[in-house]
């Protein structure tokens, strides 16, 4: 709730921060108490909690951005939340416990008494038990990290095997389709190879046929020319010749009849 309220007043567009500190802290209060009726403590006190607070989430802030860098890949909120509060007991030689609620009643003042009570052999006493479990919890918390890296680099091995182990199963099946499509390109290649021969004979087959058709026709021409002749010949007029002309005339037609 307190937390709340200095969020609310500080951030207000239109009071913010730009307020004097006395009104400021009072405008927190009476949000408190807008909030949470039977809140007891006053002005002063929520504003000495907070500062207390603030201190304690400044330090458990540094602490859980140490555990993010520390903390291995993959790794998830939980798990960081824990390393932080580890580290937050090992640096500041206390646990984090949850901090009561503005609303909380105000504990009593000790009196000078009671707190210088206990000195002496008690307090050497309690003096070496923290500063055992100290040590303790950083012997803990280095283990802590030397076994969270160590899980990393076994991971990260792993991880390099199994990725050993698919292209060890990959490549004789990549050799096989390239082996496949070596064949598949000679075979490709020769069916070319006799599409274009067959062109080749088919294109000298059509060359043949047209120098023959064109004998043909040059032949058939020349008897054309021959037979016109032989015809000029039989049907000369012969009544203008003279007796030898006649005669040879007359030989030429039996040839010409007798072929």
């Amino acid at each position: 709730m307190l937390i709340s309220g200095w969020l609310n007043v500080s951030t207000n567009p239109v009071v913010s921060t730009d307020q004097k500190e006395e009104t400021f802290w009072s405008r927190i209060h009476s949000y408190c108490v807008e909030f949470c009726s039977d809140i007891i403590r006053g002005v002063v006190a929520c504003k000495k909690r907070w500062y207390k607070i603030n201190k304690t989430v400044a330090q458990f802030a540094g602490c859980y951005d140490q555990a993010s860098r520390n903390i291995r890949s993959g790794s998830n909120a939980d798990d960081i939340k824990e390393l932080a509060y580890k580290l937050y007991s090992t640096n500041y030689e206390t646990p984090l416990a949850d901090e009561p609620d503005v609303d909380s009643p105000v504990r009593p003042q000790r009196s000078k008494k009671s707190k210088q009570k206990g000195k002496g052999k008690a307090q050497r006493s309690k003096d070496f038990r923290e500063r055992k479990s100290l040590v303790v919890k950083k012997l803990s918390l280095m283990e802590d990290i030397k076994n969270v890296r160590e899980k990393e680099l076994m991971d990260r091995e792993k991880e390099r095997e199994e990725e050993k182990e698919h292209r060890a199963k990959i490549m004789p099946i990549k050799e096989k389709e390239l082996q496949i499509q070596a064949a598949m390109k000679e075979q490709e290649l020769q069916v070319q190879a006799a599409m274009k021969e067959k062109e080749l004979q088919t294109q000298r087959y059509i060359k043949e046929m047209e120098i023959k058709a064109k004998e043909r026709e040059m032949e058939r021409m020349a008897k054309e020319r021959e037979r016109e002749m032989d015809m000029q010949i039989l049907n000369a007029d012969t009544s203008t010749m003279s007796e030898k002309r006649r005669a040879l005339h007359e030989i030429a037609c039996e040839k010409i009849i007798a072929k």
